[in-house]
C-alpha cells in the first residue's frame, strides 16, 4: 500500500459527530482514511484532491492509505491485533454490512445525515434520496454508510449503429425479443456473454426477479422447509420455469455470439473476456453488465443502455416490476478509530455538490445525489434509479447469502446458461441442491 500525508489550518465550522460529544468535534485536528482504492484509481484521484482543497480550508491533518478491495480485513486484521484503526474508510455496503457482523463495529451515521453540508443550505439528508437509506441499514437499523457512488445494471449497446434502443427502449420481454431479432436480422450477434459464473448467474438472477418481484427470489433461495407455502415449495412457482424457459429460448436461438458456450473460463485462462472484448470491439451488439462496464472497457462513447425487461402476463399487459438494482460505495467511520469527529466532518465536506460531481464527472460512475448529472452513457441507468422503485443489488443475495450463492446458484447457472442444463431440469436441480446447502450447512445463511 501506499501513505500520503495530508495537512491543513483553517478549521471547518464545526458538525455534531454520531460518536464523539461536540466538544471532540471541534477540537479535533486529524484523523486517518484507509480507502478501498488503489492510488492510481480515477477515484482515488477525486478523493485526494478533495482532500488537498480540505488542506487549504481546514486545519486537519490526514494521513490516506490506499489499500485496495482488501481494506475491510485490513480494518479487521487491525482490530483483532489490537493496533491502530482508521477513522475512515469506504467500501461497498456489501463489505460493510459483512464487516460489522463480524465484529469490526461502525457508527451509526444517523445524526451525520441530520448535518448540513458545507457550502450549501441542504442537510445531508435532503441531497440523498430517502429510498436509499433502508438499503444502506443494518439488522439493528443503524445507518452504517454515507455513499459517494452508487452503481447498477444493464444491457448496454451503441446507440449510433442501433438508434432506436436510445429512441424506444425495450420495456418488456417482448420488445427485447423484437430488438434482438432486428440485430440478427442484420447477421450480428446479439447478445455477448462470457460463461464466467457471475455473468451466468445475473442472467439468471435477473429472470428471477422480474418474474417474482424484488426480495421474492432471495425468499426462496433461502427456502428451509420446502412445505411452508401452500404445502410446496417456492421453487414450485410457474414462474421461475416461465423465465428458464425464456432464457432457454435465448441460449437455444443463437442470441449470444457462436462459440461462448465453449470459451475457457478457468482461473489462468486468457480468454475469459473473450465475448466482453468482442462488444468493446463493436463486434457484438449488447451486453448485460454493470455500470462500469463502460469504463472498464474504454468504450463510452455513442454508448447507451436499458435495464433488464419486465415480463409480460399471460394477458398480453406488464408486470408491474420494473424496478432498479442500486449498489452503494462510500464512507464507514469504524467505531475503534480515535477521531470520528473529524472523519464525519470530511465525508459532508466530499458531499458537497461540486466536490462530489467528479465522481461524475472524472471517475465515470455515478453519485446518489440526483443533482449531479451522470455521465452520458450512464444516463438511462440514473434516469431510472431516480424514477424508480429500487432494491439492493443481486436481490441482496450475494450480501446475505454469499456462500450459497457461490456455491450453489452460480455453479448452476453456468451449466444452464451454456445450455448444458434443460429449463425443467434446471429449476429441479436448483431446488434439490438448495435443499442440500441448507441442510448441509445451518450456518450458511450471510456468507
Amino acid at each position: 500500500m501506499t501513505v500520503a500525508a495530508v495537512v491543513a489550518a483553517v478549521p471547518l465550522a464545526a458538525c455534531s459527530s454520531s460518536t464523539a460529544p461536540k466538544a471532540a468535534a471541534a477540537e479535533a485536528k486529524t484523523f486517518t482514511y484507509w480507502s478501498m482504492w488503489q492510488e492510481s484509481e480515477p477515484q482515488a484521484t477525486v478523493i485526494k484532491a478533495a482532500l488537498a482543497k480540505y488542506q487549504a480550508a481546514t486545519g486537519v491533518t490526514v494521513t490516506a492509505e490506499w489499500h485496495g478491495r482488501g481494506v475491510l480485513d485490513d480494518v479487521a486484521a487491525a482490530v483483532r491485533a489490537g493496533k491502530p484503526v482508521p477513522d475512515l474508510t469506504d467500501g461497498g455496503i456489501t463489505g460493510i454490512l459483512g464487516a460489522s457482523a463480524g465484529g469490526v463495529a461502525v457508527a451509526n451515521m444517523a445524526d451525520v445525515y441530520k448535518q448540513p453540508v458545507p457550502g450549501e443550505n441542504q442537510k445531508l439528508a435532503d441531497v440523498m434520496p430517502s429510498k436509499y437509506l433502508p438499503l444502506l441499514t443494518d439488522h439493528t437499523g443503524a445507518v452504517v454508510m454515507v455513499p459517494y457512488e452508487i452503481a447498477s445494471e444493464a444491457l448496454f449497446f451503441d446507440k449510433t449503429r442501433f438508434p432506436q434502443l436510445s429512441v424506444n427502449p425495450p420495456q418488456t420481454w417482448d420488445d427485447f425479443l423484437a430488438a434482438l431479432n432486428t440485430v440478427k436480422a442484420k447477421g450480428q450477434p446479439a447478445l455477448a456473454l462470457d460463461p464466467v459464473p457471475g455473468d451466468c448467474a445475473s442472467w439468471v438472477e435477473w429472470m428471477f426477479e422480474r418474474e417474482l418481484g424484488p426480495g421474492q427470489f432471495k425468499r426462496t433461495a433461502e427456502e428451509r422447509d420446502p412445505t411452508h407455502v401452500d404445502g410446496g415449495s417456492r421453487w414450485d412457482d410457474s414462474r421461475l420455469l416461465d423465465g428458464a424457459k425464456k432464457l432457454e429460448a435465448l441460449v437455444k436461438g443463437g442470441y449470444f455470439a457462436p462459440g461462448y458456450a465453449a470459451e475457457d473460463t478457468s482461473e489462468n485462462s486468457t480468454h475469459a473476456k473473450d465475448q466482453q472484448n468482442n462488444w468493446t470491439a463493436g463486434k457484438t451488439a449488447m451486453i448485460l453488465g454493470g455500470t462500469r462496464t463502460p469504463t472498464e472497457t474504454g468504450r463510452t462513447d455513442g454508448v447507451d443502455a436499458f435495464l433488464f425487461p419486465s415480463m409480460p402476463d399471460q394477458g398480453g399487459g406488464v408486470r408491474s416490476d420494473d424496478s432498479a438494482a442500486v449498489d452503494f460505495f462510500g464512507f464507514a467511520v469504524p467505531k475503534a478509530g480515535k477521531n470520528p469527529a473529524a472523519a464525519e466532518k470530511f465525508i459532508l465536506y466530499f458531499m458537497n455538490k461540486d466536490r462530489l460531481a467528479a465522481i461524475s464527472a472524472e471517475a465515470g460512475t455515478m453519485t446518489p445525489r440526483t443533482d449531479i448529472d451522470a455521465p452520458k452513457f450512464l444516463a438511462a441507468v440514473q434516469l431510472a434509479l431516480t424514477n424508480r422503485t429500487v432494491f439492493s443489488d443481486q436481490d441482496a443475495l450475494m450480501r446475505d447469502d454469499s456462500k450459497w450463492y457461490t456455491a450453489v446458484f452460480e455453479k448452476d447457472a453456468v451449466d444452464f446458461m451454456t445450455g448444458k442444463t434443460p429449463a425443467p431440469q434446471f429449476i429441479a436441480r436448483l431446488k434439490a441442491d438448495s435443499g442440500t446447502f441448507w441442510q448441509g450447512w445451518p450456518g450458511a445463511a450471510g456468507g
